[in-house]
């Protein structure tokens, strides 16, 4: 997945189709105009054709752009309105939990960018309450 947009944390279950004849259920856990990021433990080859069901979009087509540890990343053909997406249930909690495990797998195994990576999104996703606003 593209890393110049904006993209949105996600744990919502969604149908997947790894070719023309079966679908199983994934997890998306990233979204962006461009393409998404799940969990699937599927072993798909880079530029592999696969359609994603995104509630409110209907059947997304795209390609792999990689697969490693039980996930994948994709590339829509055209990319989304992440406006269009508003209906997808986001639990802040889960997503939290879901990206301090990620970034403690990546400090050890000392992927040093993607920890940088996931320790940002941590902070953004965090609650924050204004010190102007205590009484």
């Amino acid at each position: 997945m593209r890393r110049d947009g904006k993209r949105v944390a996600l744990d919502e279950a969604v149908r997947f189709a790894p070719n023309d004849w079966s679908s199983v259920e994934i997890r998306l856990l990233e979204c962006s105009a461009e393409g998404f990021r799940a969990a699937c433990d599927l072993r798909l080859r880079i530029g592999s054709p696969v359609s994603v069901e995104m509630p409110t979009l209907g059947w997304l087509r795209g390609y792999v752009t990689w697969c490693r540890a039980g996930e994948i990343a994709a590339v829509f053909e055209e990319p989304i309105d992440l406006a269009d997406l508003r209906c997808l249930s986001l639990n802040r909690e889960v997503v939290l939990a879901r990206l301090l495990r990620e970034r403690a797998a990546a400090h050890a195994a000392g992927r040093d960018g993607e920890e940088r990576d996931l320790r940002g999104a941590i902070l953004r996703g965090l609650p924050v309450r204004s010190l102007d606003n205590q009484g």
